[in-house]
C-alpha cells in the first residue's frame, strides 16, 4: 500500500519541479496519509477500502497547493515546462504558472487547468477532451490540431490564442471577449459564441452554419467573413 500511496502522490506533484519545497510537501502528505491508512486498518477496514478512504483525504490535504502559505507560493513558481508526449489523463494543474510550456502530443483528457497562467504555451496535437481551462490565461497559446471536444473555457483570457485546425465540437465560448484569436480550419459544429465580443477574430476556411453566434458583438471584417461563410448571424451587433 505504501507504494500505491507514493505513486499517487507522485502524480499529484507531477506538474512541479523536484525541488526541496516539493520534497518537503510530498513527504508531509505521505506521512499524514500513511498514518491515516494505518488508523483505518486498525478500525477494521480492509486494505482496499482503507486505501480509497485515504486517497479521499489526500485530495482534501492537497488543497494546500491552492492556499496562500509561503511554501505554496514558492511551489507555484517551480513548475516544469516540458510535458510533451506524456499521458497526463485527469491531471491537476489548477492555478499553476506555466509560461512557454510544451504540451505537444500529450494526452490530457479530463485534466484541470482552472485558474492557471499558460501564456505562450503550446498544445499542438494534444488530446484536450473534457479539459477545464476555466479562468485560465491562454494569451498567445498555440492549441493547434488539438482535440478539444467538450473542453471548458469559462471566463478565460484568449488574446492572440491560436485554435487553428482543432476540433472544438460542442465547446462553449459564451460571454467571452476574443481579441486576435484564430479559429482557421477548425471544427466548430455546435460551438457556441453567444453574447461574445469579437475583435479581429479569424475564421478562414471554417464551416460555421451550425456554429452559434446569437447576441455576439463583432467588428465589420469578422462579420463579413462569417456572413460569406453562411453563418447564422441573427441578433449580432456589428461595430
Amino acid at each position: 500500500m505504501d507504494e500505491k500511496l507514493i505513486k499517487y502522490l507522485d502524480e499529484i506533484f507531477l506538474p512541479y519541479e523536484d525541488s526541496q519545497v516539493v520534497k518537503e510537501l510530498k513527504e508531509e502528505l505521505f506521512n499524514n496519509s500513511q498514518e491515516k491508512l494505518n488508523e483505518l486498518k486498525n478500525q477494521g477496514y480492509d486494505d482496499e477500502t482503507a486505501y480509497s478512504m485515504t486517497i479521499d483525504s489526500i485530495e482534501d490535504i492537497s488543497e494546500l497547493i491552492g492556499s496562500n502559505n509561503v511554501k505554496t507560493k514558492e511551489l507555484k513558481q517551480m513548475v516544469r515546462t516540458d510535458f510533451s508526449n506524456i499521458n497526463l489523463t485527469n491531471s491537476d494543474f489548477k492555478g499553476v504558472i506555466i509560461h512557454d510550456g510544451n504540451f505537444n502530443s500529450s494526452t490530457l483528457e479530463g485534466s484541470n487547468f482552472s485558474g492557471s497562467d499558460l501564456t505562450n504555451s503550446s498544445f499542438k496535437w494534444a488530446d484536450l477532451t473534457n479539459v477545464r481551462f476555466d479562468c485560465a490565461t491562454l494569451t498567445g497559446a498555440k492549441i493547434i490540431e488539438a482535440d478539444l471536444k467538450y473542453a471548458s473555457f469559462k471566463s478565460c483570457i484568449l488574446d492572440n490564442t491560436n485554435f487553428n485546425r482543432s476540433d472544438l465540437l460542442g465547446v462553449c465560448f459564451d460571454n467571452q471577449t476574443l481579441t486576435d484569436t484564430s479559429f482557421n480550419n477548425s471544427e466548430l459544429k455546435g460551438t457556441s459564441f453567444k453574447n461574445s465580443i469579437f475583435k479581429n477574430v479569424s475564421f478562414k476556411d471554417v464551416y460555421v452554419k451550425e456554429t452559434i453566434f446569437d447576441g455576439a458583438t463583432m467588428d465589420k471584417l469578422t462579420y463579413a467573413v462569417l456572413k460569406g461563410s453562411n453563418a447564422k448571424l441573427t441578433n449580432v451587433i456589428v461595430i
